[in-house]
């Protein structure tokens, strides 16, 4: 029935292309057919004879190639778009797809068509979305592609302005696309997009060289070839057919028009004819019951870690791969621990990202080394035994002034019973006001319904509340474990409000049993002596960030945990550190969050451990 439903509403579409199409591909047939008129058929069968095995061989290989690339092509789509196909699917039905589409003609609704059929949980619109992201991407990648062949080879043929007219109409329309906050690719889809269409394009135009009997350098052809086939896309035509050989023939002055002919009559043969009727095959075989379960399915436990409760914030969602995953445009992102090294990467691939792991602990970072990943220092994590905390030690003496004039001010602190929300509301929101923003992800914001499964700590002097402080309660296999996640002493609060309500809470986790409560991290350059790449990079573009946050900690005399951040690369950690810092500083709305957590692409993470992520001091 919603097949029905969906066919009927397209129809006209098809119907009006269709139209186009037939009116296009007869223009450009009588406009060949005047053009061969003096060409004589008999030369043109003759020159197709002289081809060797040996060409045919090789043009056959070249085809295959490309199709691999096709295949690839469609894949690279279906992860950018995340729609959860297996890749062996999505590669078929893009190569099905793609061969008979580029045969028939009207290759978006066509080949939406044959993808709706191999691919039926899509939906129609969803393949037509899909058939057309890859048309789009394509004549981009092209467009790409043929620019900087037309200003690397030469052409024999007047092609001044075309080489920059593409190119600039390819930075044209993706500035048009971000300007419209289209979910474009990111850049590893890019690149491995223009990839896939350099290796077609250049395989289908040494498929038709190789059945060429004229004598013509490659790199000389080349060129030609990717101008008549932009033509032939662009006609809309079944195959390109009149478009491609009106533009090649006008291009290619230099070769006799019979064996330019016989060369296209045999290609179009194998390129066009056999591939067609194997993915019409393909097509045909294919059904609903054919369709698989994502390997994603699958699922498997995530290690526990202290600040899993941000889950619930919907800045994380815990992956079927055994991680709490994130994502900015370029990573995804496993907040500590991974179940499995190896199925975070495969989860990573899957969806055109890096694989990146965040405050992972020394043991954890030197596993990710070995196992091939760049590992970097990135924060230092303050760690207090609340069972063995002591306010007499030397190192305490600036902590003991802060709790005394605090005290003295008449502030309280305790973990009491439930809190007004309404109370915590207004002093977070002069908390922001006093601040410019509330950094959101793994920083944690102000919302009644994540704070009720942490434990709060509230100040007051008389009925006056003067700040919060909230912590995640977890257990783990060492223990129970608190880790501080909101501090939000009022603007006005007293000195030593901030203190107050950690050593509190650390009183409070020392009754409870708690064997170690964290005081968060510090980025990795707060603290003097560290010259790693992270350090001089916050240095140089954050001077200053954390100094103060690191200076409020210290007082506590913790015992400091180094934290690391790994990546594929030092380049994946850059771009991704920095999709991080931005929206780190620039969150998503919660209500936005709470609607796509887990299921809009654009939705994506950061861990407050990171050092770039601290633009100013966020304790009184």
């Amino acid at each position: 029935m919603a097949r029905d439903v969906a066919v009927r509403a397209l129809r006209p579409r098809v119907y009006r292309q269709a139209a186009l199409t037939a009116g296009l591909a007869t223009l450009f047939l009588w406009l060949l057919i005047n053009r061969l008129q003096e060409v004589e058929p008999s030369l043109v069968f003759a020159a197709i004879r002289q081809v060797g095995p040996l060409h045919w061989l090789g043009a056959a290989l070249a085809t295959w190639v490309s199709f691999r690339a096709i295949a690839g092509y469609d894949l690279a789509l279906h992860r950018h778009l995340q729609t959860g196909i297996a890749a062996d699917r999505a590669g078929r039905a893009g190569l099905a797809a793609i061969a008979i589409a580029q045969t028939v003609g009207m290759g978006v609704i066509s080949g939406g068509f044959v993808r709706w059929r191999i691919v039926p949980e899509l939906g129609l619109w969803g393949a037509m979305r899909l058939s057309l992201a890859v048309a789009v991407s394509f004549l981009l990648a092209w467009a790409a592609l043929t620019s900087g062949v037309l200003l690397s080879l030469p052409s024999g043929a007047d092609t001044t302005l075309l080489p920059w007219v593409l190119g600039g109409g390819v930075l044209l329309s993706g500035a048009v696309l971000a300007l419209l906050q289209q979910r474009c690719p990111n850049l590893i889809t890019l690149t491995r997009l223009l990839a896939l269409a350099t290796v077609d394009c250049v395989a289908a135009g040494l498929a038709l060289w190789l059945l060429m009997p004229g004598d013509i350098s490659f790199a000389g052809f080349l060129p030609l070839f990717l101008l008549a086939l932009g033509a032939g896309l662009m006609s809309g035509s079944p195959a390109g057919l009149g478009a491609f050989e009106i533009v090649l023939l006008a291009l290619a002055v230099d070769m006799a028009e019979a064996d330019l002919l016989a060369g296209i009559v045999a290609w179009r043969v194998l390129y066009y004819g056999l591939p067609a009727v194997i993915g019409a095959g393909m097509a045909l075989a294919a059904g609903p019951e054919k369709a698989t379960a994502s390997t994603a399915d699958r699922a498997e436990a995530a290690p526990a870690i202290a600040e899993a409760g941000l889950a619930r914030q919907g800045e994380f969602t815990r992956h079927p791969a055994g991680f709490l995953s994130g994502r900015t445009a370029h990573g995804l992102v496993a907040l500590s621990a991974v179940a499995s090294l190896d199925r975070f990467r495969a989860a990573a691939r899957d969806e055109g990202r890096w694989p990146v792991l965040y405050k992972l602990s020394a043991r954890d970072a030197v596993a990710a080394r070995k196992a091939g990943l760049t590992v970097l220092p990135l924060a230092f994590e303050a760690w207090i035994s609340p069972a063995e905390f002591r306010l007499d030690l030397a190192e305490r003496a600036g902590l003991r002034r802060k709790l005394r004039r605090a005290e003295a001010a008449g502030v309280r602190a305790d973990t009491g019973p439930e809190p007004d929300w309404a109370e915590l509301a207004a002093v977070n929101a002069a908390w922001v006001q006093a601040r410019g923003c509330e950094h959101g992800f793994s920083m944690g914001r102000f919302d009644p319904a994540y704070l009720s499964a942490q434990r709060l700590v509230v100040a007051r002097a008389g009925a006056r509340m003067m700040g919060f402080a909230s912590f995640h309660v977890a257990r783990l296999e060492r223990g129970p474990v608190w880790t501080l996640d909101l501090l939000r002493p009022a603007p006005d609060a007293p000195e030593g409000t901030a203190q107050l309500l950690v050593a509190t809470a650390i009183r409070a986790a020392a009754e409870a049993g708690v064997r170690h409560l964290s005081l968060a991290a510090v980025p990795i350059g707060a603290r003097d002596g560290e010259e790693g790449i992270v350090a001089r990079l916050e240095r140089v573009f954050a001077p200053g960030a954390g100094r103060g946050l690191a200076q409020f900690k210290a007082g506590f005399a913790p015992r400091w945990q180094r934290l690391y951040i790994a990546g594929p690369s030092h380049i994946a950690l850059g771009l991704v550190g920095a999709e991080i810092w931005h929206r780190v500083h620039h969150p998503q709305p919660l209500a936005k969050l709470s609607r796509t957590a887990g299921h809009d692409a654009e939705y994506e993470f950061a861990s407050g451990r990171n050092p770039w992520q601290r633009g100013g001091e966020k304790t009184a």
